[in-house]
């Protein structure tokens, strides 16, 4: 293997964007390709995967859209392979496969598969391509792997780190069966990972094309311009930002064991064009299974820095080097061997919404209020009675994003750090698994109430078909509800609900293996996104459309936004209104 440095000229600005777009229209390949070969609904349809190419030193050149909270923490992955490996070690047609989550920072359902690329001329490393997919099963404690009670790491699964599946583009036999004899629903997760070597090896063609086209020399001398272009882009729009220390807290409902209300601690320091994001103050490592690895946590602050910054723009290593992260070595955003990991991402989600909170004061015309701030995922397994094979359906849940300062959230989207993913279509869930969907509506009053009203969450109600089954949830926010801004009021919070409505209601945030019966009705209710500016400033007929699209109750428009309506003719009464939002200021005083 021949690894050579050049000397990097400059490139004509027109050639590096042709290269640039070459790139990106690559991995929007590999996209495709791993969602058009994939097995399973959480890749084919919820599209719970990342890809990327890299150059040689595995920074990343491009991405397709996907998920951010994997594409932040990929370039780790690569790194660490690199580490491990050593170029030295590498050839052409090799696989490797990683989810440790101590050094790429995700739970252990998400693996990455990646190859080298090489120059077969002069056996050149050139960059790589890789992916990482939430695969079905691990082998953990519980089908699916999303656990909430977990205490340790070894409970989670296999754990992989730099696994030489294929060498030289022949499977390694014993590595192959190792992972079919220890994971769940066999055919469908291999099928899965097939997929993901078939996505490495279009990005392995589509890079060596794009080589052979225009030079090594020149090519890697765009990348060098791609990412220096980035970094200025980012640095000036970090320098718009006042100077200064931006500081905010929030918690979470708890850490799934017993530890209570853990800390999300945030410092954003603003100084010479660079960001630093400080997590001192965070909870400490806990029992429970939302740890996240120090990788998974860069990603959260990628996001966040992308968001305020240049969120409009095509990303690469360049755009998040003005990114300094700065985490206690004993904190739940820093894990360590052996702290479990399975839910890692719920303290992602609200290290999101808190980092735009410290920044609210400095810029807020570009922070939203928080949004649901939970994936929601629910896990529902059993024996499909109708062939007696088990199955299980796995689907996050969109809920309702944060009102900004020129508009209301969105209704139903899925969480910040989750980027494309959606829900499977009801269509599929019922051909597929012994499951109906006896309701899927918006949450009537969810958002939180503002000037501009907070998106909204929404019912999604699964009756279980002629068996018995388990579900397995998280549902976070309960106690720290997605927060408004600026007077904006906070939203309805996650939660599922079981058989809701009748003598067996019972009211669930967080569960594993939870039982239920032939004809039980789950109820997925997920919260909405926080309101901006005072409420009484909302104008009457903005209220009025929203009790008519079903948004807002009759009920809530008079006490939250003090707009009397005629519940016959909804028309609005505008004396009783001028009068109800005289009544709600005076109170606010006092």
């Amino acid at each position: 293997m021949k690894n050579i440095s050049i000397e990097i000229k400059k490139v004509d600005p027109i050639l590096i964007e042709v290269i640039r777009n070459g790139f990106v229209a690559a991995a929007d390949e590999m996209k495709i390709n791993l969602a058009r070969t994939a097995y399973n609904p959480i890749i084919y349809e919820v599209l719970d995967f990342s890809v990327g190419l890299f150059d040689h030193n595995g920074d990343m050149v491009s991405q397709a859209a996907g998920l951010p909270i994997f594409l932040g923490n990929l370039p780790p992955s690569v790194k660490q392979i690199i580490s491990d490996v050593g170029k030295e070690n590498m050839a052409a047609g090799d696989v490797y496969l990683i989810n440790d989550t101590y050094t790429v920072g995700t739970h252990l359902n998400d693996v990455v598969v990646c190859s080298p690329i090489f120059l077969e001329e002069t056996n050149t490393l050139i960059g790589f391509a890789a992916s990482r997919a939430h695969w079905l099963d691990i082998g953990a404690v519980s089908p699916g792997g999303w656990t909430t009670d977990t205490t340790e790491i070894y409970q989670e699964g296999i754990r992989l780190r730099s696994i030489q599946l294929m060498k030289s583009g022949v499977m390694n036999r014993d590595v192959y069966q190792i992972l079919r004899d220890n994971v769940r629903f066999t055919d469908s997760v291999m099928g899965d990972l097939r997929a993901q070597i078939a996505a490495s090896h279009t990005g392995e063609r589509r890079m060596l094309e794009i080589v052979k086209r225009y030079g090594l020399e020149t090519v890697q001398a765009a990348i060098q311009e791609m990412f220096e272009m980035e970094e200025k882009a980012t640095r000036l729009a970090i320098a718009s930002i006042p100077d200064g220390e931006y500081k905010a807290e929030a918690f979470m409902d708890d850490d799934g064991v017993g530890i209570k209300n853990p800390k999300v601690c945030v410092t954003v320091q603003i100084k010479g064009g660079e960001m630093t994001i400080d997590l001192t103050g965070s909870a400490e490592q806990c029992l429970g299974p939302i740890n996240c690895g120090y990788a998974a946590t860069l990603s959260g602050a990628r996001i966040a820095l992308k968001a305020v910054t240049s969120p409009l723009s095509p990303v690469n290593e360049g755009t998040f080097r003005p990114l300094i992260l700065k985490v206690p070595d004993n904190c739940m955003f820093n894990a360590k061997h052996p702290a479990p990991s399975a839910v890692y991402g719920l303290v992602l989600m609200t290290l999101c919404d808190t980092i735009f909170k410290a920044l609210a004061t400095a810029i807020p015309e570009r922070i939203p209020a928080a949004h649901y701030g939970d994936v929601c995922a629910v896990f529902i397994f059993g024996n499909d009675p109708r062939t007696g094979v088990p199955y299980l359906h796995t689907e996050a849940e969109g809920g309702g994003w944060g009102a900004n300062p020129f508009r209301d959230g969105e209704n139903v989207m899925i969480a910040i750090a989750d980027g494309d993913t959606r829900n499977v279509p009801v269509e599929i869930i019922e051909s597929k698994f012994p499951l109906h969907i006896e309701r899927y509506e918006v949450r009537k009053d969810s958002g939180g109430p503002g000037r501009y009203r907070g998106g909204l969450g929404h019912f999604r109600d699964y009756k279980i078909i002629n068996h018995h089954a388990k579900f397995t949830t998280t549902q976070e926010r309960s106690e720290c509800p997605p927060w408004g801004l600026f007077g904006g009021q906070s939203a309805l919070h996650n939660r599922v609900v079981v058989n809701p409505g009748t003598e067996e209601e019972v009211i669930i945030q967080k569960v594993t293996g939870y039982s239920l019966k032939e004809g039980d009705i789950l109820s997925v209710q997920t919260g909405g996104g926080g309101g901006y500016g005072d409420p009484l400033d909302r104008t009457s007929e903005e209220v009025l459309i929203d009790v008519k699209r079903g948004y807002v109750s009759l009920d809530a428009a008079e006490k939250c936004y003090g707009v009397v309506i005629d519940p016959i003719s909804l028309n609005i009464d505008q004396i009783a209104t001028n009068n109800k939002r005289k009544q709600i200021k005076s109170m606010s005083k006092f």
